[in-house]
């Protein structure tokens, strides 16, 4: 078992103060903060250990920010605590009002959310991208905004698209459409084509509209 962490003053106390501060300072290489308390004469504590969810074999990290509301637990003399976690207020307010709703939001606009009643998990990033997976509709929708790339790479095969909307399709074997006819080569406006559907059969026909050349191989 591991020593427990060495504090200057008393940690523990037969009368243990429930105080709610503003932090003051960071040191996030130790993950401790120092509060002041303003209905307490504007009395700053020492550096107090954040308590987190997990910090040995499993690691949390997330430090409360400097001027976030937070409760801490000291001792009689205030000598020693820990910031027990942040609480919403008046002046910063829940970023939503339903108990379904797990949320996740940065500085930065990005937000992680999930809702267990409607069994929807959504991702917005702070530059407009979306990605949506509907659970009750088995349905995932991703949504990226102008100029943006994507890339999927996976045992030697590639599906991309470029900044200008272009898409390239790369495989290490064939490249298959439906239940299993091959595309290779280029297809353009006016060829003849031929895929099988999915009952065997093969189906021939001409392409007769396309935005751009569809490359494959």
């Amino acid at each position: 078992m591991r020593d427990l962490a060495a504090y200057d003053g008393p940690m523990y106390s037969r009368m243990p103060a429930f105080r709610v501060g503003i932090v003051q300072e960071q040191d996030v290489a130790r993950a401790k903060v120092r509060v002041v308390f303003p209905d307490y004469d504007q009395v700053v504590s020492w550096w107090l250990s954040v308590v987190f969810a997990k910090t040995q074999n499993d690691k949390f990290y997330w430090m409360p920010d400097v001027g976030e509301q937070v409760v801490c637990l000291m001792d009689v003399r205030d000598e020693a605590g820990a910031v027990l976690g942040a609480i919403y207020s008046s002046a910063d307010t829940p970023p939503v009002s339903n108990a379904n709703i797990m949320h996740l939001g940065f500085q930065d606009g990005t937000t992680v959310e999930y809702d267990r009643g409607e069994h929807v998990l959504e991702f917005k990033f702070n530059d407009g991208a979306e990605m949506t997976y509907d659970g009750g509709n088995h349905s995932m929708t991703i949504d990226l905004p102008g100029g943006a790339t994507f890339d999927l790479t996976s045992g030697g095969a590639q599906i991309a698209i470029d900044s200008s909307g272009n898409i390239t399709i790369k495989a290490a074997g064939q490249v298959r459409l439906g239940s299993g006819s091959e595309l290779a080569g280029v297809a353009r406006l006016g060829d003849s084509v031929r895929v099988q559907d999915d009952d065997g059969g093969v189906l021939s026909g001409t392409i007769v509209t396309a935005s751009s050349d569809v490359v494959a191989g």
